[in-house]
């Protein structure tokens, strides 16, 4: 291959690049759902062409720059929703000469009624990285299509600090993945004997170090 720097080896790609079908079929509910799509289709996609042109693409930083847990009102009452909002630092490299690279920033959101919200942000921004970086078609437009309206609002603590008395409220993990406000209160009953909030955790931490207790 000739000598060509990353901005060509990206360019090359994107003119073989063809619209990308939607093959994935979302259900939202009561018969209701819509064609997406996948994070599949769009790697399968690019992969065989950046193999062609010499490009490598991978999240180089992630980042969770908000986690909630909130509530909606149902039919059938209450229901707890978890959400999380997520920076990835998209890089595409020159593999013939590594310091040769571009990164790319997105934000992006997944919320999920289980333990998924971290894990659909990811798989989102990584697809929308690589959609925009090569300016992938999918054959429409997402603002020719209202979302639909959901009055989401903060959960209700339900887990108190037993040292300051105030609410545990959710926060982040060292490798920036969220702490959800159960894990932190399981954690903190199994380590200190009782449930505590981030901050009188960081102090109770402290103290029984310098105490020579750990």
């Amino acid at each position: 291959m000739e000598k060509t720097n990353i901005y060509q080896r990206m360019a090359a790609i994107t003119a073989e690049l063809q619209t990308v079908a939607k093959n994935l079929m979302v259900e939202t509910g009561k018969g209701k759902g819509y064609k997406a799509v996948s994070e599949r289709d769009i790697i399968d996609a690019v992969k065989p062409l950046e193999a062609k042109y010499g490009v490598y693409s991978f999240p180089a930083h992630r980042e969770t720059t908000d986690a909630e847990m909130l509530e909606t009102e149902t039919q059938y009452g209450k229901k707890t929703t978890f959400y999380s909002r997520i920076k990835t630092v998209y890089r595409f490299v020159n593999i013939d000469d590594p310091q040769d690279y571009i990164d790319t920033e997105v934000f992006s959101v997944g919320i999920d009624s289980q333990d998924k919200g971290d894990g659909k942000a990811m798989t989102y921004g990584d697809k929308y990285a690589l959609m925009k970086a090569y300016k992938i078609s999918t054959g429409d437009d997402p603002d020719q299509t209202a979302s639909e309206d959901t009055d989401y609002r903060k959960a209700t603590p339900t887990e108190f600090c037993s040292n300051c008395g105030n609410p545990i409220t959710a926060s982040t993990r060292k490798d920036g993945s969220p702490w959800p406000v159960s894990d932190i209160a399981l954690w903190t009953y199994r380590r200190y004997n009782r449930k505590l909030c981030v901050d009188c955790a960081k102090a109770e931490e402290k103290r029984l170090r310098d105490a020579g207790e750990l």
